[in-house]
Protein backbone atom coordinates (compact mmCIF):
# COMPACT_ATOMS: atom_id res chain seq x y z
CA UNK A 1 0.00 0.00 0.00
CA UNK A 2 2.86 2.37 0.79
CA UNK A 3 4.54 1.60 -2.54
CA UNK A 4 1.26 2.34 -4.32
CA UNK A 5 0.95 5.68 -2.54
CA UNK A 6 4.52 6.66 -3.41
CA UNK A 7 4.49 5.48 -7.04
CA UNK A 8 4.93 8.47 -9.39
CA UNK A 9 2.42 7.12 -11.93
CA UNK A 10 -0.38 6.39 -9.44
CA UNK A 11 -2.82 9.00 -8.16
CA UNK A 12 -4.48 7.71 -4.99
CA UNK A 13 -7.79 9.30 -4.01
CA UNK A 14 -8.90 8.15 -0.56
CA UNK A 15 -12.03 9.16 1.33
CA UNK A 16 -13.56 9.84 -2.08
CA UNK A 17 -16.59 8.80 -4.14
CA UNK A 18 -17.27 8.54 -7.86
CA UNK A 19 -20.43 10.58 -8.52
CA UNK A 20 -20.54 10.68 -12.32
CA UNK A 21 -19.21 8.42 -15.06
CA UNK A 22 -19.65 8.48 -18.84
CA UNK A 23 -17.75 8.32 -22.11
CA UNK A 24 -16.42 5.63 -24.41
CA UNK A 25 -13.60 3.06 -24.10
CA UNK A 26 -10.26 4.84 -24.11
CA UNK A 27 -11.87 8.13 -23.09
CA UNK A 28 -14.05 7.69 -20.03
CA UNK A 29 -14.88 10.85 -18.10
CA UNK A 30 -15.14 10.54 -14.33
CA UNK A 31 -16.07 13.06 -11.64
CA UNK A 32 -14.68 12.29 -8.17
CA UNK A 33 -15.95 13.90 -4.99
CA UNK A 34 -13.16 14.12 -2.44
CA UNK A 35 -14.95 14.29 0.89
CA UNK A 36 -13.67 16.69 3.57
CA UNK A 37 -11.50 15.08 6.25
CA UNK A 38 -11.45 18.37 8.15
CA UNK A 39 -7.73 17.69 8.34
CA UNK A 40 -5.26 19.32 5.92
CA UNK A 41 -3.39 16.48 4.23
CA UNK A 42 -0.49 18.74 3.33
CA UNK A 43 0.11 19.48 7.03
CA UNK A 44 -0.93 16.31 8.89
CA UNK A 45 2.00 14.10 9.93
CA UNK A 46 -0.08 11.20 11.26
CA UNK A 47 1.33 11.55 14.78
CA UNK A 48 -2.06 10.69 16.32
CA UNK A 49 -1.79 13.27 19.10
CA UNK A 50 -5.15 14.77 18.19
CA UNK A 51 -6.88 11.42 18.70
CA UNK A 52 -5.78 11.27 22.36
CA UNK A 53 -7.59 14.46 23.38
CA UNK A 54 -11.00 13.81 21.87
CA UNK A 55 -13.70 13.55 24.59
CA UNK A 56 -15.99 11.43 22.35
CA UNK A 57 -15.88 7.63 22.58
CA UNK A 58 -17.80 5.48 20.09
CA UNK A 59 -17.37 1.89 18.83
CA UNK A 60 -14.60 1.48 16.26
CA UNK A 61 -15.94 0.23 12.93
CA UNK A 62 -12.60 -1.27 11.93
CA UNK A 63 -12.53 -3.36 15.14
CA UNK A 64 -16.17 -4.35 14.57
CA UNK A 65 -17.32 -2.44 17.62
CA UNK A 66 -15.03 -4.26 20.07
CA UNK A 67 -12.59 -1.35 20.34
CA UNK A 68 -13.31 2.38 20.66
CA UNK A 69 -12.37 5.50 18.74
CA UNK A 70 -12.97 9.21 19.04
CA UNK A 71 -14.66 11.69 16.74
CA UNK A 72 -11.21 12.35 15.28
CA UNK A 73 -9.33 9.17 14.48
CA UNK A 74 -6.94 7.38 12.13
CA UNK A 75 -8.99 4.68 10.34
CA UNK A 76 -6.58 1.82 11.19
CA UNK A 77 -2.92 1.45 12.24
CA UNK A 78 -1.50 0.87 8.72
CA UNK A 79 -3.82 3.35 6.98
CA UNK A 80 -2.47 4.75 3.71
CA UNK A 81 -2.24 7.69 3.73
CA UNK A 82 -1.76 7.87 7.49
CA UNK A 83 -3.93 10.94 8.07
CA UNK A 84 -6.56 11.62 10.71
CA UNK A 85 -10.21 12.22 9.81
CA UNK A 86 -13.03 13.84 11.77
CA UNK A 87 -16.46 12.21 11.98
CA UNK A 88 -18.71 15.27 11.97
CA UNK A 89 -21.79 13.21 12.82
CA UNK A 90 -20.52 12.72 16.40
CA UNK A 91 -18.13 15.67 16.78
CA UNK A 92 -19.14 18.18 19.48
CA UNK A 93 -17.01 20.94 17.96
CA UNK A 94 -15.01 21.29 21.18
CA UNK A 95 -11.88 21.92 19.02
CA UNK A 96 -9.53 20.18 21.45
CA UNK A 97 -7.89 18.49 18.48
CA UNK A 98 -7.36 21.80 16.73
CA UNK A 99 -5.73 23.37 19.78
CA UNK A 100 -3.36 20.47 20.45
CA UNK A 101 -2.29 19.74 16.84
CA UNK A 102 1.36 20.87 16.53
CA UNK A 103 1.11 21.02 12.73
CA UNK A 104 -2.09 23.11 12.77
CA UNK A 105 -3.62 20.60 10.35
CA UNK A 106 -7.20 20.55 11.71
CA UNK A 107 -9.48 22.61 9.47
CA UNK A 108 -13.20 22.64 10.31
CA UNK A 109 -13.97 24.78 7.27
CA UNK A 110 -13.03 22.19 4.65
CA UNK A 111 -15.50 21.66 1.80
CA UNK A 112 -15.92 18.77 -0.65
CA UNK A 113 -13.55 18.94 -3.61
CA UNK A 114 -14.61 17.83 -7.09
CA UNK A 115 -12.04 16.40 -9.48
CA UNK A 116 -12.53 15.68 -13.20
CA UNK A 117 -10.34 12.97 -14.70
CA UNK A 118 -10.18 11.11 -18.01
CA UNK A 119 -9.30 7.42 -18.00
CA UNK A 120 -8.89 4.83 -20.71
CA UNK A 121 -10.15 1.84 -18.74
CA UNK A 122 -11.62 0.91 -15.36
CA UNK A 123 -11.03 -1.98 -12.96
CA UNK A 124 -13.75 -2.49 -10.36
CA UNK A 125 -12.56 -4.16 -7.15
CA UNK A 126 -15.24 -3.23 -4.62
CA UNK A 127 -14.82 -6.30 -2.40
CA UNK A 128 -17.54 -7.78 -0.20
CA UNK A 129 -19.50 -7.17 2.99
CA UNK A 130 -20.24 -9.55 5.83
CA UNK A 131 -23.65 -11.21 5.89
CA UNK A 132 -25.89 -8.85 7.96
CA UNK A 133 -26.44 -11.22 10.84
CA UNK A 134 -27.40 -8.32 13.12
CA UNK A 135 -30.63 -8.02 11.11
CA UNK A 136 -31.60 -11.66 11.72
CA UNK A 137 -30.13 -12.19 15.23
CA UNK A 138 -29.26 -15.77 14.25
CA UNK A 139 -27.78 -17.75 17.17
CA UNK A 140 -28.44 -14.79 19.52
CA UNK A 141 -25.92 -12.57 17.74
CA UNK A 142 -26.46 -9.00 18.87
CA UNK A 143 -28.31 -10.29 21.95
CA UNK A 144 -25.59 -12.24 23.75
CA UNK A 145 -22.25 -10.35 23.89
CA UNK A 146 -20.31 -13.61 23.83
CA UNK A 147 -21.58 -14.55 20.36
CA UNK A 148 -19.22 -12.99 17.81
CA UNK A 149 -18.26 -13.49 14.14
CA UNK A 150 -15.03 -14.74 12.60
CA UNK A 151 -14.11 -11.21 11.48
CA UNK A 152 -14.49 -9.99 15.06
CA UNK A 153 -12.32 -12.88 16.23
CA UNK A 154 -9.76 -11.84 13.59
CA UNK A 155 -9.55 -8.38 15.15
CA UNK A 156 -9.24 -9.88 18.65
CA UNK A 157 -6.42 -12.19 17.53
CA UNK A 158 -4.57 -9.38 15.76
CA UNK A 159 -1.48 -8.17 17.70
CA UNK A 160 -2.55 -4.59 16.96
CA UNK A 161 -6.22 -5.27 17.68
CA UNK A 162 -8.33 -3.99 20.58
CA UNK A 163 -7.10 -6.76 22.92
CA UNK A 164 -3.46 -6.90 21.70
CA UNK A 165 -3.99 -10.38 20.32
CA UNK A 166 -5.36 -11.97 23.52
CA UNK A 167 -8.80 -13.62 23.61
CA UNK A 168 -11.28 -12.59 26.27
CA UNK A 169 -14.99 -13.04 26.78
CA UNK A 170 -16.76 -9.87 25.76
CA UNK A 171 -19.13 -9.99 28.73
CA UNK A 172 -16.68 -10.31 31.63
CA UNK A 173 -13.14 -10.15 30.21
CA UNK A 174 -12.31 -13.73 31.25
CA UNK A 175 -10.23 -16.09 29.11
CA UNK A 176 -12.65 -18.64 27.59
CA UNK A 177 -12.06 -22.34 28.24
CA UNK A 178 -14.39 -23.61 25.51
CA UNK A 179 -14.93 -21.93 22.13
CA UNK A 180 -17.49 -23.17 19.64
CA UNK A 181 -17.32 -22.24 15.95
CA UNK A 182 -20.41 -22.57 13.77
CA UNK A 183 -19.96 -22.76 10.00
CA UNK A 184 -22.22 -21.70 7.12
CA UNK A 185 -24.10 -19.01 9.04
CA UNK A 186 -26.23 -17.39 6.36
CA UNK A 187 -24.62 -19.45 3.59
CA UNK A 188 -25.96 -22.50 1.76
CA UNK A 189 -29.51 -21.69 2.76
CA UNK A 190 -32.49 -21.36 0.42
CA UNK A 191 -33.95 -18.66 2.68
CA UNK A 192 -30.74 -16.62 2.99
CA UNK A 193 -27.61 -17.07 0.81
CA UNK A 194 -27.96 -20.10 -1.48
CA UNK A 195 -24.26 -20.16 -2.37
CA UNK A 196 -21.14 -21.27 -0.50
CA UNK A 197 -18.92 -18.37 0.53
CA UNK A 198 -15.82 -20.49 -0.19
CA UNK A 199 -13.39 -19.06 2.37
CA UNK A 200 -15.21 -19.58 5.69
CA UNK A 201 -13.87 -23.08 6.34
CA UNK A 202 -10.24 -22.11 5.87
CA UNK A 203 -10.67 -18.95 7.97
CA UNK A 204 -12.19 -21.00 10.81
CA UNK A 205 -9.36 -23.56 10.62
CA UNK A 206 -6.74 -20.84 10.67
CA UNK A 207 -8.29 -19.07 13.67
CA UNK A 208 -8.71 -22.40 15.49
CA UNK A 209 -5.00 -23.03 15.00
CA UNK A 210 -4.12 -19.58 16.37
CA UNK A 211 -6.29 -20.23 19.43
CA UNK A 212 -4.56 -23.57 20.05
CA UNK A 213 -1.14 -21.97 19.72
CA UNK A 214 -1.98 -19.23 22.22
CA UNK A 215 -4.01 -21.44 24.59
CA UNK A 216 -3.05 -25.16 24.22
CA UNK A 217 -5.53 -26.24 26.92
CA UNK A 218 -8.46 -24.47 25.29
CA UNK A 219 -11.24 -26.72 23.95
CA UNK A 220 -12.12 -25.64 20.40
CA UNK A 221 -15.19 -27.27 18.81
CA UNK A 222 -16.22 -26.72 15.20
CA UNK A 223 -19.76 -27.51 13.96
CA UNK A 224 -19.94 -27.85 10.17
CA UNK A 225 -22.17 -29.02 7.33
CA UNK A 226 -19.27 -29.91 5.02
CA UNK A 227 -15.64 -28.85 5.38
CA UNK A 228 -14.65 -27.39 2.03
CA UNK A 229 -10.92 -26.77 1.72
CA UNK A 230 -10.21 -26.40 -1.96
CA UNK A 231 -7.02 -24.98 -3.54
CA UNK A 232 -3.43 -26.08 -3.20
CA UNK A 233 -2.36 -27.42 0.18
CA UNK A 234 -5.64 -26.68 1.97
CA UNK A 235 -6.75 -30.30 2.37
CA UNK A 236 -3.40 -31.12 3.99
CA UNK A 237 -3.81 -28.06 6.20
CA UNK A 238 -7.24 -29.30 7.28
CA UNK A 239 -5.80 -32.68 8.30
CA UNK A 240 -3.02 -30.99 10.24
CA UNK A 241 -5.48 -28.78 12.13
CA UNK A 242 -7.63 -31.78 12.96
CA UNK A 243 -4.62 -33.51 14.49
CA UNK A 244 -4.16 -30.59 16.92
CA UNK A 245 -7.07 -31.87 18.98
CA UNK A 246 -9.73 -29.55 17.59
CA UNK A 247 -13.08 -31.34 17.74
CA UNK A 248 -15.06 -31.25 14.51
CA UNK A 249 -18.72 -32.25 14.63
CA UNK A 250 -20.73 -32.64 11.45
CA UNK A 251 -24.09 -31.24 12.34
CA UNK A 252 -26.33 -28.20 12.52
CA UNK A 253 -26.68 -26.14 15.67
CA UNK A 254 -30.33 -25.82 16.66
CA UNK A 255 -30.22 -23.20 19.41
CA UNK A 256 -28.02 -21.20 21.75
CA UNK A 257 -29.31 -20.34 25.22
CA UNK A 258 -27.70 -18.18 27.92
CA UNK A 259 -27.32 -19.95 31.27
CA UNK A 260 -27.93 -17.27 33.94
CA UNK A 261 -26.25 -19.35 36.65
CA UNK A 262 -22.97 -20.35 34.99
CA UNK A 263 -22.89 -17.38 32.54
CA UNK A 264 -22.13 -19.90 29.80
CA UNK A 265 -23.79 -20.47 26.45
CA UNK A 266 -25.71 -23.75 26.19
CA UNK A 267 -25.52 -25.09 22.63
CA UNK A 268 -27.73 -27.87 21.34
CA UNK A 269 -26.94 -29.47 18.00
CA UNK A 270 -27.74 -32.57 16.00
CA UNK A 271 -24.83 -34.75 14.86
CA UNK A 272 -25.60 -36.09 11.40
CA UNK A 273 -22.89 -38.75 11.77
CA UNK A 274 -24.02 -40.32 15.07
CA UNK A 275 -27.68 -39.27 15.02
CA UNK A 276 -27.40 -37.85 18.55
CA UNK A 277 -28.41 -34.55 20.12
CA UNK A 278 -25.25 -32.91 21.45
CA UNK A 279 -25.15 -30.39 24.28
CA UNK A 280 -22.11 -28.17 24.77
CA UNK A 281 -21.44 -25.50 27.40
CA UNK A 282 -19.35 -22.80 25.69
CA UNK A 283 -17.73 -19.63 26.93
CA UNK A 284 -17.54 -18.03 23.49
CA UNK A 285 -19.33 -18.75 20.19
CA UNK A 286 -17.83 -17.71 16.85
CA UNK A 287 -20.05 -17.56 13.77
CA UNK A 288 -18.61 -18.03 10.26
CA UNK A 289 -20.86 -15.69 8.32
CA UNK A 290 -21.24 -15.58 4.55
CA UNK A 291 -20.06 -12.99 2.04
CA UNK A 292 -22.44 -10.63 0.23
CA UNK A 293 -21.88 -7.86 -2.36
CA UNK A 294 -20.48 -4.72 -0.77
CA UNK A 295 -22.33 -1.41 -0.57
CA UNK A 296 -19.68 -0.04 -2.92
CA UNK A 297 -20.70 -2.63 -5.50
CA UNK A 298 -24.31 -1.46 -5.42
CA UNK A 299 -23.21 2.17 -5.73
CA UNK A 300 -20.93 1.53 -8.70
CA UNK A 301 -23.69 -0.40 -10.48
CA UNK A 302 -25.95 2.66 -10.34
CA UNK A 303 -23.19 5.03 -11.49
CA UNK A 304 -21.54 3.02 -14.27
CA UNK A 305 -24.39 0.70 -15.18
CA UNK A 306 -23.22 -2.91 -14.91
CA UNK A 307 -25.00 -6.23 -14.84
CA UNK A 308 -25.34 -8.46 -11.79
CA UNK A 309 -25.98 -12.14 -11.30
CA UNK A 310 -28.77 -13.70 -9.22
CA UNK A 311 -26.72 -13.25 -6.02
CA UNK A 312 -26.05 -9.54 -6.57
CA UNK A 313 -22.37 -9.81 -7.50
CA UNK A 314 -21.10 -8.24 -10.72
CA UNK A 315 -21.37 -10.54 -13.70
CA UNK A 316 -18.83 -11.14 -16.43
CA UNK A 317 -19.35 -11.87 -20.13
CA UNK A 318 -18.40 -15.54 -19.72
CA UNK A 319 -17.29 -17.25 -16.53
CA UNK A 320 -14.66 -19.38 -18.29
CA UNK A 321 -13.64 -17.50 -21.44
CA UNK A 322 -13.97 -13.86 -20.31
CA UNK A 323 -14.04 -13.90 -16.50
CA UNK A 324 -12.79 -10.30 -16.06
CA UNK A 325 -14.61 -8.60 -18.93
CA UNK A 326 -17.99 -6.89 -18.63
CA UNK A 327 -20.46 -6.04 -21.36
CA UNK A 328 -18.91 -2.54 -21.41
CA UNK A 329 -15.61 -2.55 -23.26
CA UNK A 330 -12.80 -1.12 -21.13
CA UNK A 331 -14.50 -1.90 -17.81
CA UNK A 332 -13.15 -4.95 -15.98
CA UNK A 333 -14.00 -6.62 -12.68
CA UNK A 334 -11.96 -8.65 -10.21
CA UNK A 335 -11.81 -9.95 -6.67
CA UNK A 336 -14.89 -10.37 -4.52
CA UNK A 337 -16.81 -7.87 -6.63
CA UNK A 338 -17.59 -10.87 -8.85
CA UNK A 339 -18.27 -13.37 -6.04
CA UNK A 340 -16.75 -14.93 -2.90
CA UNK A 341 -13.00 -15.54 -3.27
CA UNK A 342 -9.95 -16.15 -1.12
CA UNK A 343 -6.85 -13.97 -1.26
CA UNK A 344 -4.85 -15.97 -3.89
CA UNK A 345 -7.88 -16.15 -6.18
CA UNK A 346 -8.54 -12.42 -5.74
CA UNK A 347 -4.91 -11.62 -6.58
CA UNK A 348 -4.99 -13.76 -9.72
CA UNK A 349 -8.19 -12.11 -10.98
CA UNK A 350 -6.69 -8.67 -10.28
CA UNK A 351 -3.60 -9.56 -12.31
CA UNK A 352 -5.83 -10.83 -15.12
CA UNK A 353 -7.85 -7.59 -15.11
CA UNK A 354 -4.63 -5.54 -15.14
CA UNK A 355 -3.34 -7.49 -18.13
CA UNK A 356 -6.62 -6.83 -19.96
CA UNK A 357 -6.24 -3.10 -19.34
CA UNK A 358 -2.61 -3.17 -20.48
CA UNK A 359 -3.63 -4.95 -23.69
CA UNK A 360 -6.38 -2.42 -24.39
CA UNK A 361 -4.32 0.70 -23.69
CA UNK A 362 -1.15 -0.49 -25.41
CA UNK A 363 -2.65 0.52 -28.79
CA UNK A 364 -3.35 4.02 -30.07
CA UNK A 365 -6.56 2.88 -31.72
CA UNK A 366 -9.23 0.31 -30.85
CA UNK A 367 -10.12 -2.19 -33.57
CA UNK A 368 -13.83 -2.92 -33.54
CA UNK A 369 -15.66 -5.52 -35.64
CA UNK A 370 -18.28 -3.85 -37.85
CA UNK A 371 -20.52 -6.93 -37.84
CA UNK A 372 -23.08 -5.19 -35.64
CA UNK A 373 -26.80 -4.55 -35.65
CA UNK A 374 -28.35 -1.69 -37.61
CA UNK A 375 -31.90 -0.34 -37.39
CA UNK A 376 -34.17 0.58 -40.31
CA UNK A 377 -35.79 3.72 -38.90
CA UNK A 378 -38.79 3.54 -41.22
CA UNK A 379 -39.76 0.14 -39.83
CA UNK A 380 -38.97 0.55 -36.11
CA UNK A 381 -42.06 0.78 -33.89
CA UNK A 382 -40.20 1.59 -30.64
CA UNK A 383 -41.60 -1.49 -28.90
CA UNK A 384 -38.48 -1.84 -26.64
CA UNK A 385 -38.35 -5.59 -27.23
CA UNK A 386 -34.79 -5.45 -28.59
CA UNK A 387 -33.75 -3.33 -25.64
CA UNK A 388 -35.03 -5.90 -23.15
CA UNK A 389 -33.30 -8.91 -24.71
CA UNK A 390 -29.90 -7.32 -25.45
CA UNK A 391 -27.39 -8.90 -23.06
CA UNK A 392 -24.79 -6.19 -23.77
CA UNK A 393 -27.21 -3.25 -23.29
CA UNK A 394 -26.07 -2.06 -26.71
CA UNK A 395 -29.46 -1.00 -28.08
CA UNK A 396 -31.78 1.61 -26.60
CA UNK A 397 -34.99 3.26 -27.76
CA UNK A 398 -34.40 7.00 -28.02
CA UNK A 399 -36.67 9.96 -27.45
CA UNK A 400 -37.92 9.79 -31.05
CA UNK A 401 -39.17 6.23 -30.34
CA UNK A 402 -36.52 4.74 -32.64
CA UNK A 403 -33.99 2.12 -31.50
CA UNK A 404 -30.35 3.23 -31.51
CA UNK A 405 -27.38 0.84 -31.55
CA UNK A 406 -24.18 1.59 -29.61
CA UNK A 407 -21.48 0.52 -32.08
CA UNK A 408 -18.87 -0.05 -29.37
CA UNK A 409 -21.09 -2.18 -27.16
CA UNK A 410 -22.75 -4.29 -29.84
CA UNK A 411 -21.15 -7.72 -30.34
CA UNK A 412 -23.27 -8.79 -33.30
CA UNK A 413 -24.92 -11.70 -31.50
CA UNK A 414 -28.20 -11.21 -33.40
CA UNK A 415 -30.61 -11.64 -30.49
CA UNK A 416 -32.27 -8.29 -31.17
CA UNK A 417 -32.77 -9.24 -34.82
CA UNK A 418 -34.72 -12.38 -33.98
CA UNK A 419 -36.85 -10.54 -31.40
CA UNK A 420 -37.94 -7.64 -33.63
CA UNK A 421 -41.60 -8.12 -34.71
CA UNK A 422 -41.26 -5.52 -37.49
CA UNK A 423 -38.04 -6.99 -38.92
CA UNK A 424 -36.53 -3.53 -38.54
CA UNK A 425 -33.08 -4.76 -37.41
CA UNK A 426 -30.43 -6.33 -39.59
CA UNK A 427 -26.85 -7.45 -39.06
CA UNK A 428 -24.30 -5.61 -41.15
CA UNK A 429 -22.72 -7.83 -43.83
CA UNK A 430 -25.35 -10.46 -43.03
CA UNK A 431 -28.50 -8.56 -44.02
CA UNK A 432 -31.57 -10.51 -45.13
CA UNK A 433 -31.41 -9.06 -48.63
CA UNK A 434 -27.79 -10.13 -48.90
CA UNK A 435 -28.74 -13.71 -48.02
CA UNK A 436 -31.62 -13.60 -50.51
CA UNK A 437 -29.35 -12.42 -53.30
CA UNK A 438 -26.77 -15.03 -52.36
CA UNK A 439 -29.39 -17.77 -52.48
CA UNK A 440 -30.59 -16.46 -55.85
CA UNK A 441 -27.01 -16.48 -57.10
CA UNK A 442 -26.50 -20.06 -55.96
CA UNK A 443 -29.78 -21.06 -57.59
CA UNK A 444 -29.00 -19.33 -60.89
CA UNK A 445 -25.56 -20.92 -61.05
CA UNK A 446 -27.13 -24.33 -60.57
CA UNK A 447 -29.64 -23.64 -63.32
CA UNK A 448 -26.88 -22.51 -65.67
CA UNK A 449 -24.92 -25.66 -64.92
CA UNK A 450 -27.94 -27.85 -65.70
CA UNK A 451 -28.62 -25.98 -68.93
CA UNK A 452 -25.00 -26.38 -70.05
CA UNK A 453 -25.12 -30.10 -69.27
CA UNK A 454 -28.31 -30.48 -71.30
CA UNK A 455 -26.76 -28.70 -74.32
CA UNK A 456 -23.72 -30.96 -74.14
CA UNK A 457 -25.97 -34.02 -74.15
CA UNK A 458 -27.93 -32.70 -77.13
CA UNK A 459 -24.77 -32.09 -79.10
Amino acid sequence: MVNTYKHPNINLYTYSDIIEFNGIPGNYKCIIRKNPRYVDESKCTGCGLCTTKCPITIPNDFDRGIGDRGAIYIPFPQAVPNYAVIDKTVCTNCKNCQRICPAEAVDFDQEPEYIDINVGAVIIATGYDEYPIMETNDYNYGISPDVITQIELERILSPIGPTDGHVYRISDGQIPNTIVMIQCVGSRSVKELPYCSAVCCNVALKNAQLLKQEYPEMDVILFYIDIRTSDKGNEEYYRRIRDLGIRMIRGKVGEIVDDPDTKKLIIRAFSSLTGEIIKVNADLVVLSTGMIPSKGTAEIINIIGLGTGPNGFLTEIHGCLSPQETTNMGIYICGCATGPKNIPYSVSTALAAASKVATLLSHDTINQELIIAEVEKNLCMGCHRCEKVCYYEAIKVGEDNIAIVDDLKCKGCGVCITSCPARAIDLKYYRDKQFIEEIKGIGSSEINSIQKAQKIEEN
